[in-house]
C-alpha cells in the first residue's frame, strides 16, 4: 500500500486521565476495517488514525467518537482538520565553520529575542540552530533576520537552511568537514617563520628596523583577521568578544615596544585556537560516530524491481527491503526473510538478535546475513531512529543549572576582569609614587587576555553532550543535561513492579474450583474477563483459548480497584480481588499461593479462585544489587498488586520498603511521602512501564521508563528512557551522570583557578602575556579535551 492511500487524522481527547481507558479505546479503534493503524498517545491526548482512503472519512470518525463516548464519557473531542497546522513552523539552520563557543551563545540569545520567533536551539556541537518561527510571521523574511544575526556576530559561516534533501546528508557531512583548515594552516606556517627569524635576528644581537619590520609583518599574517573581525564586532557594539580583546592586548604591547611577546601572544594565541578547532572537531565526530544510526537510503520494492530512495519518501504500508549489512531505515514487520541482526547502536548489546516473519523490526537496527523483507509501519520522522537522533540532537535545549550559571556568569565575568584591566593599566600610575604608565599598561593587558571565558563556555556543554551521547550508545535515552545533572545526586530509586521489575507476562499457575468444575470455573472467568484489556483479563482468555459468545453477556461493570461484575445466561458472575468479595457480602477462603488471586462468585455464591502468576526478570535482583554498590540509599516499590505478591518479590530483590495494592494516584501520594524532609541534594528517581506511571513519572525528579524498544508513551513520558528494558541500566546512567559531572566540575575549577592565579600574578607584575595566553587558549583545549573522556 502506497503513502498516498491513507489519510491521516488526529483528534484531541481533552480530559482523558484513564490510561486503562486509553488502552481500551486505541484497541477498539484498531480494529475498524476502515483503519490501517491507530495511536493513542495518553501523554498529550492525541490519537492519530490512518484511514485507508477507499472508506468514508466522516463516517469512519463518527465511529471512532462513539468508541471514545462509549469506553469513556464525558471527554472534550477535538477533531483536527488536515486543513488546520501548528501555530509554529519548524527550521533548520547548519552553520559550517562555527568553532567559537562565546559567538554561538550570543548567536543563541539575540536569535530567541526575534519577533517572529517562538523558541530557538543553538547546538554548538553539531553547528545546528532549531527555530520555531510563529505562525503569523513571514518564514522567509525571518530566516532572513537570523541569518542576518549570525553574518553579524561571526561572518564568513556557510550557512545552510536545511531542506529534505540536505537532511538526508546530514549524517555524511561531519564525515565531510576536515578537522585542519588547510588556509589557516599555511598563515600559521608563514607567521611562525617569519616570527622564528625575527626572534633569531635579536637573538644574534643584529637588531635592526628589519626585525621590527619582520615582527610586524608576522602579525598582520598572523593576527590580520582577528583585528578585522575586532573592528566589524566593535562597529556593532560587541566590544567583550575574545577578538577585541586580544587586539586591544597585543596593539597595547606593539604601542609599548613589546613587538615579540605581541607577535608570539597573537600566533600562540591563533595556535591555541587552531588546535581547538581540531578537538572540538574530534569531539564532534565521536558524538556522531556514537549516534551514527541514521539510514542514509532504502530500497522500495515497488512490483518486482527495487528502488532506491530516500527514506522520508516511503509511506505506511509499502514494502522494503534490506539486504545483509544494510541499516534497517524504517520501523516495520517482516514479512519474508530470517536473519541476524545488530542492535547495539540502539541497545547497547552486542549480541545478535535472531527476527524471522511477523516479529516487529525497528530502524537503527544493522542486517547481518540474510535478506529481509519488511512492510513499513510507521513514516521516517516517527521512526524510532528519528526519535532518537531527535532526542539527543536537541538535549542541549535543556539546559543543567551548571550550564545556566556558566552562561550567566561568562556575561559579567569578562566585564569585570575588564575594568579591573583599566584600573589596573591607570590607577597605580597616578597613586604610586615612581610607577610607570608602560609597566602598568603591559599588567593591564595581561587582564585582558585572561578576560575570555571560553574554556567554560566552550566546555562544560561539550562535557554534557558527550555524556548524553555516550549514554545513547548504551542504550540509555537522556532528554537534557539537566536530568544527567540531577542523576547525580540520586539517593533513592522507586520502581513500579508490573513491567518493571517483573517481565509483564502473566500465566495462569492454579485454578482453585468449589462446587463445580475447574473448566466450569475458568469459563466464567473467560466471560467476565471478555471486555477487559488488562494483562490479567488476557492470561485468562489465552489460557482458556475458546471462543466466546459475548451476545451472552447481559450487562457489564468494572469496580475499580475491585473487579468486575457481569450477568451471564441469567447468573450474576463476580470477579475481583478480596475487596470485592467484602464489599459484596460473600463468603471466602483467601488463597495461600503466591501470586495475583481472581476470586470467582456465582449468584453470590464463592466458587473458587484462578491464581496468575508474574515472573521476575532475570536483570532485576542484579539491578538492586548495583545501586546498592554504587551509593543509594534506599530501594522502594510502589504496586498495584498484594501485599503478598508484593512482599514475595520485594524479599527475593532486596527491596529496602515496599507499597501494594495502590491506585495510580495514590503512587503519587506515595511518591509525595518520599519526599517529605528530603533536601534538594536528594534526589529521587520513579521507574515505570510507561504509559500507566506517566503521573509518577512526571512527578519524580527523574522518571525512567523501562520503555523497550519503539515504546511511544515511553519516550515521550520520561526524562530517561532504557531501550532494552534492563533495570541494571540504572545504575550505568548513575554512573556516565557521576562522571560526567565530575569532569564538568573538573573543567570548571581547574579554569577558573588558572586564571585567578594569572590575574593575581598579573596585577603583581611576575606572569607575563605568555602566561596569560595559557590561561586563556591553554585552559580551553585541555577543558576540551577533558571533556572527551565523558565519551569513553
Amino acid at each position: 500500500m502506497q503513502a498516498g492511500s491513507l489519510i491521516k487524522k488526529e483528534i484531541m481527547l481533552g480530559g482523558l486521565n484513564c490510561a486503562h481507558c486509553a488502552e481500551v479505546i486505541n484497541e477498539k479503534v484498531s480494529k475498524l476495517e476502515e483503519v490501517e493503524s491507530c495511536n493513542l498517545n495518553f501523554i498529550n491526548k492525541k490519537l492519530t488514525i490512518n484511514i485507508i482512503s477507499d472508506s468514508n472519512e466522516e463516517e469512519v470518525i463518527s465511529k471512532v467518537v462513539d468508541i471514545i463516548d462509549a469506553t469513556e464519557p464525558g471527554l472534550d473531542i477535538q477533531v483536527i482538520c488536515n486543513t488546520v497546522k501548528s501555530n509554529t513552523k519548524k527550521r533548520e539552520l547548519i552553520l559550517g565553520g562555527l568553532n567559537c563557543a562565546h559567538c554561538a551563545e550570543v548567536i543563541g540569545e539575540k536569535v530567541s529575542k526575534l519577533d517572529g520567533i517562538e523558541s530557538s536551539n543553538l547546538n554548538f556541537i553539531n553547528k545546528k540552530l532549531s527555530l520555531e518561527i510563529k505562525g503569523i510571521a513571514d518564514n522567509e523574511e525571518v530566516i532572513s533576520k537570523v541569518v542576518d544575526i549570525i553574518n553579524a556576530t561571526e561572518p564568513g559561516l556557510d550557512i545552510q537552511v536545511v531542506s529534505k534533501e540536505v537532511k538526508s546528508q546530514q549524517s555524511n557531512q561531519v564525515k565531510r568537514e576536515s578537522d585542519v583548515n588547510k588556509k589557516d594552516l599555511i598563515k600559521l606556517i608563514i607567521g611562525s617563520i617569519v616570527y622564528i627569524f625575527g626572534i633569531y635576528q635579536i637573538a644574534t644581537g643584529f637588531e635592526s628596523r628589519l626585525a621590527d619590520l619582520l615582527f610586524i609583518v608576522a602579525y598582520i599574517v598572523v593576527g590580520g583577521d582577528v583585528l578585522l573581525k575586532a573592528v566589524k564586532n566593535a562597529i556593532r557594539g560587541q566590544m567583550f568578544d575574545e577578538n577585541f580583546l586580544m587586539s586591544i592586548a597585543t596593539v597595547g604591547a606593539l604601542v609599548i615596544g613589546e613587538l615579540p611577546e605581541a607577535v608570539g601572544v597573537m600566533l600562540f594565541y591563533q595556535i591555541g585556537e587552531f588546535l581547538q578547532g581540531m578537538a572540538v572537531g574530534k569531539s564532534r565526530k565521536s558524538i556522531t560516530a556514537l549516534m551514527e544510526i541514521r539510514p542514509d537510503s532504502a530500497n522500495l520494492k515497488v512490483g518486482s524491481q527495487i528502488k532506491v530512495v530516500a527514506p522520508e519518501e516511503i509511506g505506511i504500508g509499502d514494502v522494503i527491503v534490506v539486504k545483509p549489512g544494510e541499516k534497517v531505515p524504517l520501523d516495520g514487520v517482516v514479512i519474508e526473510g530470517t536473519s541476524m541482526l545488530d542492535t547495539s547502536a540502539l541497545t547497547g548489546e552486542s549480541v545478535l538478535r535472531e527476527i524471522s516473519k511477523g516479529e516487529d523490526i525497528l530502524s537503527g537496527f544493522i542486517n547481518k546475513n540474510a535478506l529481509l523483507t519488511v512492510k513499513v509501519t510507521k513514516e521516517f520522522g516517527e521512526s524510532t531512529v528519528s526519535k532518537i537522533l531527535d532526542l539527543v540532537e536537541n538535549a542541549s535545549s535543556k539546559k543543567s543549572k551548571t550550564e545556566n550559571f556558566i552562561t550567566k556568569f561568562s556575561k559579567y565575568y569578562t566585564p569585570i576582569v575588564v575594568i579591573s584591566a583599566m584600573a589596573v593599566a591607570f590607577i597605580p600610575p597616578i597613586l604610586i609614587p615612581g610607577a610607570t604608565f608602560s609597566e602598568w599598561l603591559y599588567r593591564g593587558l595581561v587582564f585582558l587576555v585572561v578576560s575570555c571565558p571560553c574554556a567554560l563556555v566552550l566546555s562544560i556543554p561539550l562535557s554534557f553532550f558527550s555524556g548524553i551521547g555516550f549514554a545513547s550508545k548504551n542504550g540509555i535515552l537522556i532528554k537534557g543535561s539537566n536530568y544527567l545533572e540531577a542523576l547525580r545526586n540520586v539517593d533513592t530509586v522507586v520502581f513500579d513492579k508490573t513491567g518493571t521489575l517483573t517481565k509483564g507476562v502473566f500465566d495462569v499457575t492454579k485454578i482453585n474450583a468449589i462446587g463445580i468444575s475447574e473448566e466450569e470455573l475458568l469459563e466464567y472467568a473467560a466471560f467476565a474477563e471478555a471486555n477487559s484489556n488488562h494483562p490479567i483479563a488476557k492470561s485468562i482468555l489465552s489460557y482458556y483459548n475458546k471462543e466466546l459468545d459475548l451476545n451472552k453477556i447481559e450487562s457489564y461493570e468494572e469496580v475499580a480497584a475491585h473487579g468486575i461484575k457481569i450477568k451471564y445466561n441469567n447468573d450474576l458472575i463476580l470477579a475481583g480481588n478480596e475487596k470485592l468479595m467484602r464489599s459484596e457480602n460473600i463468603f471466602y477462603s483467601p488463597a495461600k499461593e503466591v501470586g495475583t488471586v481472581v476470586y470467582i462468585a456465582v449468584n453470590k455464591i464463592y466458587r473458587g479462585y484462578i491464581v496468575i502468576s508474574d515472573q521476575v526478570k532475570e536483570d532485576s535482583a542484579n539491578a538492586i544489587s548495583k545501586l546498592k554498590s554504587i551509593g543509594i540509599k534506599q530501594v522502594v516499590m510502589l504496586t498495584g498488586d498484594n501485599d503478598k505478591v508484593a512482599s514475595s518479590v520485594a524479599n527475593e530483590l532486596g527491596i529496602d520498603k515496599v507499597y501494594a495494592n495502590l491506585l495510580p494516584n495514590e503512587k503519587v501520594d506515595k511518591l509525595e511521602e518520599i519526599y517529605k524532609g528530603r533536601t534538594e541534594k536528594e534526589k529521587v528517581i520513579f521507574v515505570g512501564d510507561g504509559i500507566n506511571d506517566a503521573p509518577v513519572l512526571a512527578r519524580a525528579d527523574v522518571g525512567i521508563a523501562m520503555g523497550g524498544l519503539g515504546s511511544d508513551a515511553a519516550i515521550e513520558a520520561a526524562d530517561v528512557v532504557l531501550m532494552t528494558d534492563e533495570p541494571s541500566k540504572i545504575s550505568k546512567a548513575i554512573e556516565i551522570a557521576s562522571k560526567t559531572n565530575k569532569i564538568v566540575w573538573q573543567n570548571i575549577i581547574f579554569a577558573l583557578a588558572v586564571k585567578i592565579i594569572v590575574l593575581i600574578l598579573g596585577a603583581g607584575g611576575v606572569a607575563t602575556m605568555w602566561e596569560a595566553i595559557f590561561a586563556d587558549v591553554g585552559v580551553a583545549l585541555i577543558a576540551v579535551l577533558n571533556a572527551m573522556r565523558a565519551m569513553r
